[in-house]
């Protein structure tokens, strides 16, 4: 339905968190995801290729970017012949793959969007997104947790950082996920990143 040469064009000048190494990334997880479970891998690659298109209206106007990209997927992958029926399944897809969101995955390619946009978003990979996030803020390299995580839940917020970020969101991705093959992932990424924050911690005490 769509090619990767034809996404990436959607993705210039995108923040390093969501670019399209990210969108590569998730591709990548996707596509073993859907081996694994079954599911339709067109419909998949569809929905991952053009599931965060809508990032730069939601960070400059506040709007939700999963149903902003979802409605505009459509739109394109009609424009390119596909059927209405698979141009509306990658629409559900990409309408539910945010970790706040309201509408909740319904089908199996839904999920599997989901699951491989949130383990991108955990282990090693994780902890250096969540650090490009907070350098872009210019954020601290470590906070006390407790006060900053009962603060705010805004990436945005001054008084946020990837400490905080760890708390609030990333330490719970792992019991999100939908599918079996994606908790597998999880479990080794979520104890890196544990194992990561808590050795943080201890040098920043000097205790390590």
């Amino acid at each position: 339905m769509i090619t990767i040469d034809a996404a990436q064009e959607f993705y210039a000048g995108a923040e390093s968190a969501h670019d399209f190494d990210h969108i590569l990334r998730v591709l990548a997880l996707a596509e073993r995801l859907a081996r694994a479970e079954g599911a339709d891998l067109e419909i998949v690659r569809a929905a991952v290729l053009l599931h965060d298109i809508a990032r730069e209206e939601e960070d400059s106007g506040g709007k939700d970017h999963a149903q902003l990209a979802a409605d505009r997927a459509r739109e394109i992958l009609l424009a390119r012949g596909a059927p209405r029926a698979k141009a509306d399944a990658v629409a559900h897809c990409i309408a539910a793959h945010r970790f706040r969101g309201t509408t909740q995955p319904q089908t199996l390619e839904a999920k599997i969007l989901f699951d491989a946009d949130k383990l991108d978003s955990i282990g090693a990979i994780g902890v250096a997104r969540a650090y490009a996030v907070s350098g872009a803020l210019n954020q601290r390299l470590w906070s006390d947790v407790a006060a900053d995580a009962v603060a705010t839940r805004d990436q945005h917020n001054s008084n946020h950082s990837a400490v905080a970020e760890f708390k609030v969101k990333l330490s719970k991705v792992k019991d999100r996920l939908h599918t079996a093959s994606a908790r597998k992932i999880a479990e080794e990424r979520h104890a890196f990143m544990q194992e990561f924050f808590e050795r943080l911690e201890r040098e920043v005490r000097g205790e390590a």
